[in-house]
């Protein structure tokens, strides 16, 4: 056996003797090649979650003369991704626990990947928003039985480490979406396809791209087998014992038939005596949820889910609108020669606000009145919109990896309370920002922080709710999440139509409230009882 290797397997010196329960069964498999091989396949599929509720950022600029699009149709786009997982998060929970986590995988990231490359084609607003829709609707099923398969082939002890590393991944999608984005985006491509119906173009080009992670994750997770607990969960108790050996197998180079452990406890009997029948499943999941809607569960449960709303109202907004305010100001720098300002600095809604009004003529396609054609001319992508982004991205991996030494020295509650109102801090502050500078640096910290104060609100529902509840309620809570996300992306173009400020008096408001609601969150029990016990 390689000694690099990290095989628990090893410390069995002879066969068990009686059935063992799934933690032993997973923890005699050992931990190695096996789980290597996973974390590379994890990377395209992680990637694929951030390419598809992002890409959209870097594509409105330049998508806005080739599909006329409007303020609001660029906020539709932006949210339709978090619109779709919302619409059939409970759907594919069901699914997942019927069919399997591979095949959900396997399939639904090839399906998503079919979709996304498709949406390239989109030769209307439309058309690319329902694509953006149906999108979300599909990759919302590969992810979530992602999240179980990763948890379903380690045992308690490399849990933590194996979502650690998938924070990492998807932090590397963040900073290499807009990578790529620089690299495809600001290219003079244009090829007429369907007689001129459809000019493929780069933006089209970097759409297509980001289908790849979702294809690669398709490939990648075919060569690996179904999770044992699901088999399991279906009493196929030999199919099981057959995924762990080959876990074993690859993870200590033995024969497959060397596995100690020969027999598993039927733990999941009353699950699978369940399963007969639809409406007594869906009894059984009631009753198993019912206590979350009572006192005063509910309370807590309400309190976290506006804590989650607040944080992606503000995150998932600046950071999805920020290539398309960093592209309207960068215009204005180039142009700020027409424009007549009184300060020596243009302010930040100094700058959108000229440039809107710019804007708003470019795009006037059609002028019923005068029955005259203007020319839209598309915003030129300045290679310091795809750097700020990136820089946004970098401060958020820097801010998680501080916020990580942090939790223990000064407590959840109090780093999370602290992180939204730095947040509304920074919000606030961009009225007065002078320059493009200032305004990437208040930006960055934003985001950065909003990010982290709504990623910290999973260890409160840990300390609020019992270990029975809690899976539920970390999943209202993300999907309370993803609304947040629908509704800042939607209010963020009317509100800048009405007045400049209005989508930041929104974001800095609800970072606020947040920061309010988490100091009325009851402290964890064990430490309201400590000082008794020591007394």
């Amino acid at each position: 056996m390689n000694p690099s290797m990290k095989c628990s397997g090893e410390d069995v010196k002879s066969e068990e003797s009686g059935p063992v329960d799934f933690e032993r069964a997973i923890t005699n498999a050992g931990y190695g090649k096996f789980n290597y091989l996973l974390l590379l396949a994890v990377l395209p599929a992680s990637f694929s979650s951030i390419f598809s509720s992002s890409a959209m950022s870097y594509v409105l600029p330049s998508a806005e003369c080739d599909l006329r699009l409007t303020m609001f149709d660029k906020g539709l786009l932006n949210s339709m991704t978090f619109a779709g997982m919302i619409s059939t998060s409970f759907f594919w929970g069901f699914m997942t626990d019927t069919f399997g986590r591979k095949k959900i995988m396997f399939y639904g990231y090839m399906v998503a990947g079919i979709m996304s490359l498709t949406a390239c084609f989109s030769h209307t607003s439309w058309l690319l928003i329902l694509f953006k829709f149906l999108d979300g609707v599909i990759m919302s099923g590969p992810y979530a039985a992602l999240m179980s398969y990763l948890a379903e082939v380690h045992n308690d002890a490399q849990r933590s480490r194996t979502y650690m590393w998938l924070g990492v991944f998807f932090s590397l999608g963040n900073i290499s979406l807009p990578c790529i984005a620089w690299l495809i985006i600001p290219q003079k491509w244009t090829i007429n396809i369907w007689t001129g119906v459809v000019k493929i173009s780069s933006w089209r080009v970097f759409l297509a791209i980001c289908s790849l992670p979702e294809f690669l994750a398709c490939l990648a997770i075919f060569a690996f087998p179904e999770s044992p607990r699901f088999l399991l969960l279906k009493g196929r108790r030999e199919e099981a014992l057959e995924v762990f050996r080959k876990i074993y197998s690859v993870n200590t180079g033995k024969d497959p038939d060397t596995y100690p452990i020969k027999d598993i406890d039927d733990e999941y009997s009353v699950e699978l005596a369940s399963n007969s029948k639809i409406k007594d499943k869906l009894r059984s999941c009631w009753q198993q949820i019912k206590p979350l809607f009572l006192s005063p569960n509910i309370f807590k449960l309400i309190a976290i889910g506006m804590i989650q709303l607040g944080a992606t109202i503000g995150s998932n907004s600046i950071r999805l609108w920020m290539p398309q305010l960093f592209t309207m100001m960068e215009q204005f720098k180039n142009d700020d020669s027409k424009y007549e300002y009184s300060s020596s600095q243009p302010r930040f809604c100094y700058m959108l606000g000229q440039q809107g009004a710019n804007h708003s003529f470019s795009t006037s396609f059609v002028n019923e009145t005068l029955n005259a054609v203007h020319t839209c001319v598309p915003m030129d992508l300045n290679s310091k919109v795809f750097i700020n982004s990136i820089v946004i991205a970098v401060t958020g991996v820097i801010g998680y990896t501080l916020a990580g030494t942090l939790i223990t020295v000064v407590g959840k509650k109090k780093l999370i309370a602290t992180c939204f109102v730095v947040a509304a801090a920074c919000c606030g502050s961009l009225y007065w920002a002078e320059d493009t500078n200032s305004i990437l640096g208040l930006c960055s910290v934003f985001v950065a922080m909003s990010s982290i104060g709504g990623a910290c609100v999973v260890n409160v529902i840990v300390d609020n709710f019992p270990t029975c509840l809690r899976t539920m309620a970390v999943s209202l809570t993300m999907m309370v999440g993803r609304i947040g996300a629908v509704i800042g992306n939607l209010l963020f173009p009317v509100l800048f139509d009405l007045s400049c400020l209005g989508p930041f008096i929104m974001i800095g408001s609800a970072s606020l409230v947040s920061a309010l609601l988490v100091t009325i969150l009851p402290r964890k029990k064990s430490q309201k009882n400590k000082p008794k016990q020591i007394a």
